[in-house]
């Protein structure tokens, strides 16, 4: 019986995977389309990446550079600097040097940039209450943050296997 239990959790879990590196990018696209009023705006939307949408969300409190991008959004510098070209020829996101420091790029979120990013976010926040509503209608705090502890563990188990 355990034993069934254990590969009902490992199909759930390789399935929540496997849905998610396939389907969320076009999930998040459509429902920010849904939510723009501004027909220019919705047209670029399928263009841009959950990377890309991500930035856009990571600069509403300042401009960051590339690195400060990639370490807070956990991807890689060259991930940040693909998409970063493509908002900036977009038009959603610019790029300056600051007067004291010619090396670094700073990127920071034009009007259209924000808009975006303020949907997106809007979208995460709907979704989490969604979740929490529907796990918390479902089960108790113990058996929650054991599910936590059990996801968790899992993650790290990934983390050191590759």
């Amino acid at each position: 019986m355990e034993n069934e239990s254990v590969m009902a959790l490992y199909h759930a879990i390789k399935q929540l995977r496997s849905d998610s590196a396939n389907g969320r990018g076009v999930q998040e696209q459509k429902w920010l389309q849904n939510q723009l009023s501004d027909e220019s705006l919705k047209a670029m939307i399928p263009q841009l990446s959950i990377v890309a949408l991500h930035i856009l969300s990571g600069l509403e409190a300042e401009e960051l550079t590339g690195v400060a991008l990639a370490n807070q959004l956990e991807v890689t510098r060259g991930g940040i600097t693909r998409a970063a070209k493509k908002l900036i020829q977009m038009g959603l996101i610019q790029a300056t040097k600051r007067s004291d420091d010619q090396k670094k790029i700073y990127y920071s979120l034009t009007g259209n940039g924000r808009t975006i990013a303020q949907g997106h976010d809007k979208m995460h926040e709907m979704l989490k209450k969604q979740v929490i509503d529907k796990v918390t209608e479902k089960y108790n705090g113990a058996e929650l943050k054991q599910a936590a502890s059990l996801i968790n563990d899992l993650m790290q188990f990934e983390r050191d296997f590759y």
